[in-house]
C-alpha cells in the first residue's frame, strides 16, 4: 500500500528500526556508538531489500521521507543551539547536511539525544557532541586561563 509513492509497510519497518536505534542510543550511553552503527547497518539492509522488492520511485520516496524527517529535527535544534550557546565560543555545526540523505539513521537519534540533553531531561554524559559538555569544557578552559 502506498500513499504519495511512500510504501507504508516499508516506512513502518524503517520507523521501527529508527525508534529502536533512538531508544538504544539515548538511554544507554555505554552502547551509543555500537547501536548507532547497528541501526545504520539495519537501515541499509532494509534499503537494499527495498531496492530489490519495490519500484525505484517508491524506494526514493520512502527513504526521502525519513531523510526529510532527519532534517526537520536537526535544523531547528541546531538553530536553537546556535542561539543558546553563542557566547561560549563554540563553532556552529552546518545547518544543512548533504550527506543527511544517507546518514539519517544516525542523525535522528543524535538530534533527539542532543535535544533531551540540552533540555535537561537526560543528564549530559561523556558524549563530546553535546552542547552541555562543550559548555563545561569551555568554562573549565576559561577558569584555567583566569588562574594564570
Amino acid at each position: 500500500m502506498t500513499i504519495f509513492s511512500v510504501n507504508i509497510m516499508w516506512a513502518i519497518v524503517l520507523f521501527g528500526i529508527l525508534l529502536w536505534t533512538t531508544a538504544s542510543m539515548v538511554l544507554n550511553a555505554a552502547l551509543r556508538r555500537g547501536m548507532g552503527r547497528l541501526g545504520l547497518l539495519l537501515s541499509y539492509a532494509v534499503l537494499v531489500w527495498m531496492l530489490i522488492e519495490l519500484p525505484w520511485r517508491e524506494v526514493a520516496a520512502t527513504w526521502g521521507l525519513f531523510a526529510a524527517l532527519g532534517g526537520a529535527l536537526s535544523v531547528p535544534y541546531e538553530l536553537w543551539a546556535r542561539r543558546r550557546y553563542a557566547s561560549t565560543g563554540r563553532t556552529p555545526r552546518p545547518l544543512i547536511r548533504v550527506q543527511g540523505v544517507l546518514l539519517w539513521p544516525t542523525m535522528i537519534p543524535e538530534a533527539v539525544g542532543l535535544m533531551l540533553n540540552s533540555a535537561g531531561i537526560l543528564p549530559a554524559d561523556d558524549r563530546n557532541e553535546t552542547h552541555a559538555e562543550d559548555t563545561q569544557r569551555i568554562a573549565a578552559a576559561e577558569d584555567a586561563r583566569k588562574r594564570r
